[in-house]
């Protein structure tokens, strides 16, 4: 059989991904969006924080964001942190306490320039929405990316992918991390150009 003979292929392709762009381009022109790019450009230490597949997001996201940019970041990844913190408290209440960790010692100055990006798919994570409460009371900036319109509203920024899948939702959120750091006037490299550098970075500034 010839190549031009070949029968058609036909793809199931798994929902969630069609008019992936232009989902993200809605995303990123919106007013909400501005204003979380403001926050994130100002901001010199950026939390992020979700749950299961979303942690493993924030996780990404931290570390690429420490890594590419000028700003620390940090996301409690650690299941032994996790545990520890859900076991001393509660599942409602260990980000919040891991968020007061995080922010002890600092000066007023430097919990102004703290931005906690807090992420859900149902809208109903309510142990995301007491750390972000709390954040706005210290005088931090904060952000909620929420799959859906969130059931717990708050004085922070809300950005609402409206996707109805999981995967749809984790996907376009690590994609917005990436945005962050693009809007913040930082590289996000290429793998052509990663594999031909000869140097190790040492991340100073």
């Amino acid at each position: 059989m010839t190549s031009t003979n070949l029968p058609e292929q036909s793809y199931d392709l798994i929902p969630g991904f069609s008019n992936f762009d232009k989902k993200f381009e809605k995303i990123v022109s919106s007013e909400t969006w501005a204003k979380v790019q403001s926050d994130f450009n100002f901001s010199s230490r950026i939390l992020t924080v979700g749950n299961g597949g979303n942690l493993a997001v924030c996780d990404h996201g931290a570390i690429d964001i420490a890594r590419l940019t000028n700003k620390s970041a940090s996301a409690p990844g650690s299941g032994i942190l996790a545990s520890s913190l859900i076991n001393d408290v509660s599942h409602d209440h260990w980000v919040k306490n891991w968020l007061t960790i995080s922010l002890r010692g600092l000066s007023e100055e430097l919990m102004s320039h703290t931005m906690l990006i807090g992420v859900s798919s149902s809208g109903y994570s309510k142990n995301i929405c007491l750390a972000l409460d709390l954040a706005i009371k210290n005088g931090c900036k904060a952000c909620l990316i929420s799959a859906q319109q969130p059931k717990i509203k708050g004085d922070y920024n809300t950005v609402i992918l409206n996707v109805d899948e999981y995967h749809t939702s984790e996907v376009l959120t690590l994609s917005l991390f990436y945005q962050l750091i693009h809007g913040a006037g930082f590289c996000c490299p290429t793998i052509s150009n990663s594999i031909k550098r000869q140097k190790i970075d040492d991340y100073s500034y």
